[in-house]
């Protein structure tokens, strides 16, 4: 797999209808700001879930996939995709930023994201699949349900992070 782009999925935050006490792209703090559960939204309709993150022996890389870990219920998500309660339904969000192992942090769950992805063609639907830290073109007839679909190209590669339309959960 290609080495992970360095980048924050950076935001501003004056438009967002619930105070946050975090950076929407921190790396995370040891200690919650938030109770993990707590949403914020903008006037786009874009949602943020505040979460610990657990890496499983894989890192959150900014724009990939995190998934609910199947060992808790306490909202904490993970990128190992081995970890993922149920492949596809076990999806969270969109990392915002690299966070730390067992800190707590932001994940993107509604509206347009940019998502680190295997393909960049408008209009394909995405899931999680069986790599870790990436989107996958949704198959038809296969048991992973589409969690977003690409609607716009973007000029980073190696991976591609298109624009994505996050699905309703």
């Amino acid at each position: 797999m290609a080495a992970a782009t360095s980048f924050s999925l950076t935001y501003s935050t004056h438009n967002l209808r619930r105070p946050i006490l975090q950076a929407l792209d921190s790396t995370g703090t040891a200690v919650a700001q938030h109770t993990p559960g707590y949403t914020t939204t903008d006037q786009d309709g874009r949602e943020w879930e505040y979460v610990q993150f657990d890496s499983s022996g894989v890192a959150a890389v900014a724009g990939a996939p995190a998934v609910w870990a199947q060992t808790t219920t306490n909202k904490v998500v993970t990128s190992d995709v081995s970890d993922a309660s149920e492949l596809g339904e076990g999806f969270a969000g969109v990392f915002m930023s690299v966070l730390t192992d067992q800190y707590y942090g932001w994940i993107q769950t509604k509206g347009k994201v940019l998502a680190r992805c295997s393909t960049t063609a408008v209009g394909c639907s995405i899931t999680i699949g069986a790599a870790d830290s990436i989107f996958s073109l949704c198959t038809p007839g296969t048991a992973s349900e589409p969690v977003g679909v690409c609607i716009e190209a973007s000029s980073i590669t190696v991976p591609s992070f298109p624009n994505v339309m996050l699905l309703d959960k």
